[in-house]
């Protein structure tokens, strides 16, 4: 009798995409057993373990009702990690700090050690998020990027401005938050810098920014790469009022407007390579199209969000390529350097 193939989805309990439901209803209907492990519930709920003794090892995760043993031939989908948020924060600060560390510790050690296929280990995962490492790379490969400066050196970053005759756009190096007085959560979106803007360049010395020349936009791409598979989707962001710089400030309103689009060959070869040189199955990466068909290499989120392509225009198959790259079927998984 064949054994049933296990999938452990690593995740968060506010995560409530209905991608998750989704792609657990097509597992099983392949014959795989799929549990959910919600990381913030962890330690206090969820529980995991590794047990090495002389009968071999034993890798478990317990959440509710679920539980799974992680054997050879199963699977694990790292997606989102809130790990240990759920403890008391009444605790001893030192204490729940060190109950936090640990807690970090040994989920990422487990996945680290789990003898079967993880989609992607998370060491990889935060490795290959750094934009300096991604720049660097895709200009390596071949791949066009904006004028950069990354600094916390006013005068640099003045002179780097003055140096653009069509205009500086700032960005931050990791995504967060800010919480208003309203407790209104905002987001550090893309900013078109103004005169006005030059005269806080001080303000550099709390915290490094990122500087990129303005490139013209045709269209903007996000690319979602599923193991052997890439999903290209397009939006012409200038023609919505908002989004002209950063086309995330209005998402909800370019829902229905993406369309999709057929990579030039030398660019999906520089993407098959990009992913090759990270050496992971999943990434969603950012271009954006001059006006000339020049394609610009913005950033590459190693865990990004990429599912409202699938809900919504153009609906691509990617819970489908998904579950085949989990479940390894074959020719699913990119083939990755020992």
């Amino acid at each position: 009798m064949k054994t049933k193939k296990k999938v452990v989805m690593v995740t968060h309990s506010e995560d409530i995409t209905g991608m998750l439901k989704e792609l657990r209803g097509l597992l099983e209907r392949r014959g795989a057993e799929v549990m959910r492990f919600d990381t913030d519930r962890f330690p206090m709920e969820a529980h995991a373990s590794l047990a090495l003794d002389d009968d071999g090892e034993a890798l478990r995760f317990r959440c509710g009702a679920e539980e799974l043993r992680v054997g050879p031939e199963d699977a694990i989908w790292y997606r989102r990690a809130r790990i240990a948020e759920r403890l008391p924060m009444s605790m001893d600060k030192q204490l729940r700090h060190g109950c936090v560390t640990e807690s970090k510790a040994l989920l990422f050690g487990l996945m680290a050690a789990a003898p079967g296929f993880v989609l992607d280990p998370p060491e990889r995962v935060r490795a290959r998020g750094h934009k300096p490492f991604q720049l660097r790379l895709a200009r390596e490969l071949g791949m066009a990027t904006p004028r950069t400066l990354m600094t916390n050196d006013p005068a640099e970053a003045r002179a780097f401005i003055e140096s653009c005759p069509h205009g500086v756009v700032a960005k931050m190096l990791s995504a967060f938050p800010i919480i208003d007085e309203q407790g209104v959560e905002q987001v550090v979106f893309t900013t078109a810098l103004s005169r006005e803007h030059l005269g806080k360049l001080d303000g550099l010395r709390y915290s490094p920014m990122v500087f990129q020349e303005k490139v013209e936009k045709a269209l903007e791409l996000r690319i979602t790469v599923i193991g052997g598979r890439i999903f290209t989707a397009a939006v012409d962001s200038q023609r919505t009022s908002g989004a002209e710089i950063d086309w995330r400030e209005r998402g909800v309103t370019l829902l229905q407007s993406w369309i999709g689009y057929t990579l030039p060959a030398e660019i999906e070869r520089a993407i098959e390579r990009y992913m090759e040189r990270i050496e992971m199955q999943y990434s969603a990466i950012d271009m954006i199209v001059e006006p000339s068909g020049r394609h610009v290499f913005l950033e590459a989120n190693p865990a990004g969000e990429c599912f409202w392509l699938q809900y919504n225009s153009p609906n691509f198959p990617l819970s489908e390529a998904l579950a085949d790259v989990l479940l390894g079927e074959p020719g699913a998984r990119r083939t990755l350097r020992a």
